[in-house]
């Protein structure tokens, strides 16, 4: 039977880093892939794997930290992600190894991108909204125009490359690319919200 107050810590743990004590927790209450992510993110990619295989109800979440393993890995045979999986869990394991500072890790992930985007063309843009995060602007516009070589259509990827360009202060370059975004979808509120902040600031092209 699992311990709810148990698992309420083990939760507090992995938010705080306590990776190894989080794993301990979540395997006293049979959570494997909670605890497989665990000593995942402890740096410990044998035991995520003993751990993840032994998962005998494996669902979308599991099968998904086993390919992430065989890419850090450099296995070249991994199962491809289904839809869901990479829409799901591709950005919250790119964040967290750069968070944790894994970042051959990310770079990884990253360079699989092609593999991913066959089974989830938003790949690309999903990347880009990490990397935007976490500052790497450059590859940010550079995953942005490869979303929009996929789906010009994606009201979001002109966001990203837009709101990347504020950050830089490249406010023509950022205009053009919020505007574009406002001209695919006029409803969509983040580009339309983002267009007024730069007309507000003076800038009008």
């Amino acid at each position: 039977m699992k311990n709810s107050s148990e698992i309420d810590f083990a939760r507090f743990c992995f938010e705080n880093k306590h990776y190894n004590k989080a794993k301990e927790l979540f395997l006293n209450n049979n959570m494997l892939y909670e605890a497989g992510f665990s000593s995942l993110l402890d740096g410990n990619i044998n035991g995520a794997k003993l751990i993840w295989n032994e998962d005998k109800d494996s669902g979308l979440a599991t099968g998904w930290g086993l390919i992430i393993t065989d890419i850090i890995e450099n296995k070249s045979h991994t199962k491809a992600p289904k839809y869901f999986q990479t829409r799901a869990f591709l950005e919250v394991y790119l964040n967290l190894f750069l968070e944790n500072e894994y970042f051959d890790w990310a770079d990884s992930v990253i360079n699989a991108y092609k593999f991913f985007t066959k089974s989830n063309s938003e790949t690309p843009k999903f990347i880009a909204r990490v990397l935007s995060a976490f500052g790497y602007t450059e590859l940010t516009h550079e995953f942005c125009a490869l979303a929009k070589r996929l789906c010009y259509y994606d009201p979001e990827a002109h966001f990203i490359d837009a709101e990347t360009y504020l950050t830089e202060e490249k406010f023509q370059a950022a205009y053009d690319a919020v505007i574009e975004g406002v001209k695919i979808a006029p409803n969509y509120y983040p580009n339309k919200k983002l267009l007024q902040m730069i007309k507000n600031a003076g800038y009008e092209g």
